[in-house]
């Protein structure tokens, strides 16, 4: 198999696997060497900081000498103190040396180092510190402590500080190595890279894009309709042989286009025809003999001709049919409106009748009202009459009581005076017995009797007038008690009256108050009737304006030639006979109940 028939993405994955193996090498030689030269770094500070910590223990003993020197020339304690300190900072020093520094031969160099200052603590500082602390051998102490000791410690931290320098050249030519390495392996990767990717850019530009630019121009003669050309490629098994093909079956489909196209032209041709009768309204017009593959246009535009042959046909009737019935309905609608103001004067005039008569009745009804009123005043006085007739009567009958009484009193009276002229008669016949003694006796008896009689007479005289009295008094019980009979009659006559009248008042209120309710449903088809005419007026102008519309609608219509067709009855006439049929009825029936109406009230 070559490579021209290797799938596309098959040489575009080989191309980038060799790029992409190529890189990777490249980029593991350089990451191993990039690893490398951090560690060396890493060691690098390692080394230095073991470097300073080896000072750090030089250091703490040259200080603790200096310390036991001024201790044992100033005699301070502090300068013991610092010593001290000194001490223990060097074995401090000493364990971060061997942490930085972890190698063997520097470990033997640190303890012997460290030998060497437990050496110089135990033969030089002690007998120094022991010949101090005794007065006599003070000058002796500080003669030892200004003789030499460091020399085997300075000599132990030069050895180390070589040996770490040791270490130090030899990371440093490690470091030099691993960047030549990533410097080697940078450009021999890069040039690798870059002549790889030529190559395959050549290789895959040879492959896969002059073919493609050859089928481009190919595609390009065939959209300048230049159909006789050769395919290039079109023998590969790739994706460019299959785009050959592709545009094979595009050039085949391009010729078979040319020829629908001249015979879609031709059809084309005379359906602009056939539209050209249409917009003339020729609705004749007819297509024969198409190609096949347009027989199913031909036979739609013949269908739809005929279709619209017949709703033409069909419209030209409704058109006249709505010319007539538009006519009908503006001669209607003008004597609609003309009736219509005539009902709304009628209504106008009946509504001011009926106003006038709703303010009589409540005039009626205010009358009725007040002499309502007025009965009901006098009916309780003619009660507060019959109530001071009652007492009349029994003050009557009190006076003839007391007239009785009287009667007796003066029978009595008489009595008295009959038995007092008695005695007197008495008194006198024994005064005349007496002789002279009693005549003096006999002049009273005298007087008395004289005076018995006179009461006898005036009590007959009083018992007379009282007798005639009590007869008048008879009289008038009985005439006043005529009169209370006769205003107890009138009481009862007013209270009947009264009830007569109330019912009268509300009568005349309800038939005020249902004459009101006419009144102002009057007054509210008053109001309708007004809108009627209105709408009655909108209707007639909208008729008219129908009317012409529906002339030059006709005028378009009857562009269209269609032939001859039977001319249906109208709708509009049927609904219009049917409408004013409704409204006969419907006037018959409102007529009857309010005729109904009014004469029950």
């Amino acid at each position: 198999m070559t490579i021209r028939n290797i799938a596309i993405p098959r040489k575009l994955a080989l191309a980038f696997a060799v790029l992409i193996a190529t890189f990777s090498i490249v980029s593991l030689v350089v990451f191993a060497n990039v690893r490398t030269l951090h560690q060396v770094a890493v060691t690098r500070d390692e080394a230095k900081l073991a470097s300073d910590h080896a000072d750090d223990m030089l250091n703490g003993v040259v200080e603790g000498q200096s310390a036991v020197r001024g201790y044992v020339l100033l005699g301070k304690p502090a300068f013991l103190d610092t010593y001290k300190e000194n001490a223990a900072a060097i074995t401090a020093a000493a364990a971060e040396f061997n942490r930085h520094a972890a190698r063997p031969d520097q470990g033997e160099r640190v303890r012997r180092f460290l030998a060497a200052v437990e050496t110089w603590q135990r033969t030089k500082v002690e007998p120094t510190l022991a010949a101090f602390a005794d007065p006599a051998t003070r000058e002796q102490a500080r003669e030892l402590a200004g003789s030499k000791q460091l020399g085997a410690m300075r000599d132990s931290i030069k050895e180390i500080q070589a040996a770490q320098q040791a270490w130090v050249d030899q990371q440093d030519a490690a470091q030099r190595h691993a960047e030549t390495m990533v410097t080697l392996a940078l450009a021999l990767g890069g040039a690798i890279a870059v002549a790889l990717a030529g190559a395959m850019g050549m290789l895959l530009s040879r492959s896969i894009a002059r073919p493609v630019v050859a089928i481009a121009s190919v595609m390009e003669e065939l959209a300048a309709g230049r159909h006789q050309v050769a395919l290039p490629s079109a023998d590969r098994r790739d994706e460019i042989g299959t785009m050959a093909r592709a545009v094979a079956v595009f050039r085949d489909a391009a010729v078979e286009k040319a020829r629908d196209e001249q015979e879609r032209q031709a059809v084309f041709a005379e359906v602009g025809d056939g539209l050209a009768r249409l917009a003339d309204a020729d609705l004749a017009a007819r297509f024969s003999d198409f190609p096949p593959a347009y027989a199913k246009l031909e036979q739609d535009f013949n269908a739809a001709m005929d279709a619209m042959a017949q709703v033409m046909g069909a419209v030209t009737s409704a058109t006249n049919g709505i010319n007539d019935g538009a006519a009908d309905i503006r001669a209607a609608s003008d004597d609609l409106s003309q009736r219509t103001e005539q009902q709304a004067a009628s209504l106008e005039e009946t509504a001011a009748a009926m106003e006038e008569i709703t303010s009589t009745v409540k005039e009626t009804a205010a009358s009725a009202a007040q002499a309502n009123q007025t009965v009901e005043a006098a009916r309780v006085e003619a009660e507060q009459s019959a109530e001071v007739v009652e007492r009349a009567v029994a003050a009557m009958g009190g006076i003839e009581r007391a007239s009785s009484e009287i009667g007796e009193i003066i029978g009595v009276i008489d009595a008295i005076a009959f038995q007092t002229n008695l005695l007197a008669l008495n008194a006198g016949v024994e005064a005349a017995r007496a002789g002279d003694a009693g005549k003096g006796f006999a002049v009273v008896a005298s007087e008395v009797r004289a005076l018995a009689q006179r009461s006898a007479e005036a009590a007959r005289d009083v018992k007379g007038k009282i007798t005639a009295a009590t007869g008048q008094v008879d009289a008038g019980v009985t005439l006043v008690n005529a009169a209370g009979d006769a205003l107890a009659r009138i009481s009862a006559r007013v209270g009947e009256l009264s009830g007569l009248v109330r019912t009268i008042a509300t009568a005349a209120e309800q038939q005020a108050t249902g004459l009101q309710q006419v009144n102002t449903a009057v007054a509210e088809m008053d109001n309708v009737t007004q809108q009627n005419a209105a709408m009655v007026e909108e209707a007639t102008a909208a008729a008219r304006s129908l009317a012409v519309e529906a002339d030059s609608l006709a005028q378009q219509v009857a562009r269209f030639r269609v032939g001859a067709t039977p001319r249906p009855a109208s709708p509009v006439h049927q609904l219009q006979q049917r409408a004013a049929a409704g409204v006969r009825r419907l006037a018959g029936a409102r007529a009857t109940a309010v005729s109904d109406d009014w004469s029950g009230f």
